[in-house]
């Protein structure tokens, strides 16, 4: 069967990527051994002085607080918009450096990381910009036997990872990529772009147009699709088991 390859644009910092989890993890499961995916950290947030985002009118912090709440009500997903108020984000920097860290051990250690940085920022309100967060995040992945944290720590400070954070930052500039998520689809020499939040009945009309015989609004096994997980929100769990809401694309 060909393969979907998937370059997936993101930020541990985005609330859009967070929003789009339900979704991509849904897709991930449906499609299995036939997708090959591909992280590219493509660095939100450098430090203030230098961010302007005119399409959503975001200059400094608590202006990113309604834009995380939007995220919230239109998603179902659990964003605690308040961080912006009390625990403002420096820089997406270094939580992106920690993804390309964690990934020079395993694609599984890679998306651990991945996961527990939006989880800790998202949720739990945690400066996923501050060095001492990341390295509790890599202790407790080295405690499930996801990653080597000795590694991990000499990977993430070398300029080895510098150079390949910049590496993703060129590339995602190169594509002419200003949003995130993004992902661009190669499937049978064609290449196919997804911009932003999308509910899943939107997914499977793209997938359908590569491939009209895939089945992704097929039934999935609740049982196993907890057990492929280390966790699942209330919302990732609503995307396979009831007819969740269709919410409005962004």
């Amino acid at each position: 069967m060909e393969i979907f390859k998937i370059t997936y644009y993101t930020d541990p910092l985005c609330c859009w990527s967070w929003a789009f989890e339900p979704q991509f993890r849904k897709l991930k499961f449906l499609l299995k051994d036939r997708l090959q995916l591909t992280y590219v950290m493509g660095g939100l947030l450098g430090d203030w002085q230098n961010f302007n985002d005119k399409m959503n009118d975001i200059a400094r912090p608590a202006q990113f607080g309604p834009l995380w709440m939007q995220a919230r009500v239109l998603s179902g997903q659990p964003i605690d918009e308040n961080i912006w108020i009390s625990k403002p984000i420096d820089t997406s920097y270094l939580a992106c450096m920690a993804v390309k860290a964690a990934g020079l051990q395993s694609k599984i250690a890679e998306e651990a990381m991945l996961r527990k940085l939006r989880e800790a920022v998202m949720m739990n309100k945690k400066n996923i910009g501050d060095v001492d967060v990341i390295l509790e995040i890599a202790d407790d992945l080295e405690q499930n036997r996801v990653l080597k944290k000795g590694k991990f720590e000499e990977d993430f400070f070398s300029d080895n990872i510098s150079k390949l954070f910049r590496q993703d930052l060129d590339r995602t500039r190169a594509m002419g990529i200003t949003r995130f998520p993004t992902l661009l689809i190669t499937y049978k020499d064609k290449t196919y772009q997804i911009t932003g939040y999308r509910p899943f009945h939107e997914l499977i009309k793209t997938f359908s147009v590569m491939d009209m015989n895939l089945q992704l609004d097929r039934p999935v096994d609740k049982e196993e699709y907890l057990n492929s997980w280390e966790n699942l929100t209330p919302r990732e769990l609503s995307e396979i088991t009831s007819a969740s809401k269709e919410l409005k694309t962004v």
